[in-house]
């Protein structure tokens, strides 16, 4: 079983999980837009990434359909989400981060942004389902642009407002300047959850 690790170092070298569950829980604290979200109902995971700098740096994973169900039916079959629990607390969402892509890929704000765009796609039900614009593009709304526009602000009001902007310094480096610091990065990694045949 998956354990959340607290700690923002271990002797392991630098902990990316424990230093992002700190992080996730100073911006649920301090902007009022992410209050919905409740930290201990989220994993933070590390999955590796190519050499390639182009592609995916992070993602949500939602851990129920639509709505929040944990059952959906397709063409007469119905399917399950998998339940996961850590720490006696039941896993809503999964935010994966891709390392050493995430790590590389822009400034601290620009790093700093991309946590608080996937913590923007949780529902503000927080009922393990994402949030939902009407039309075609129901993660981002008609305009990504608008979208991004919107992170943008919502990223400078945290960095104005939070107490602890210490807790994203390690966005400053790269991996292998991290690595360097440090000596190795580790995190959790679970796999992606795959959704079953309810028998």
């Amino acid at each position: 079983m998956l354990q959340k690790n607290t700690e923002k170092n271990s002797a392991q070298g630098f902990d990316f999980t424990g230093s992002m569950d700190l992080l996730v829980d100073d911006i649920v604290k301090t902007h009022p837009f992410f209050k919905h979200i409740i930290p201990d109902n989220i994993l933070i995971a590390i999955s590796p990434s190519n050499g390639n700098k182009s592609g995916v740096v992070a993602k949500l994973r939602p851990m129920l359909f639509e709505g929040g169900f944990r059952t959906k039916t397709v063409r007469g079959i119905e399917y399950e989400a998998p339940e996961i629990i850590i720490n006696g607390k039941n896993i809503l969402y999964i935010v994966y981060f891709h390392l050493p892509r995430y790590l590389d890929h822009g400034n601290q704000k620009i790093k700093l942004s991309t946590v608080l765009h996937e913590l923007h796609h949780i529902s503000p039900l927080f009922n393990g389902d994402i949030r939902r614009y009407l039309g075609k593009n129901y993660a981002h709304g008609n305009s990504r642009k608008g979208f991004d526009d919107l992170i943008n602000i919502y990223t400078d009001e945290y960095i104005e407002s939070t107490s602890r902007p210490d807790l994203s310094n390690f966005l400053k480096y790269k991996y292998s300047e991290l690595r360097r610091k440090y000596g190795a990065i580790c995190g959790d990694m679970i796999r992606i959850p795959r959704s079953r045949h309810k028998k």
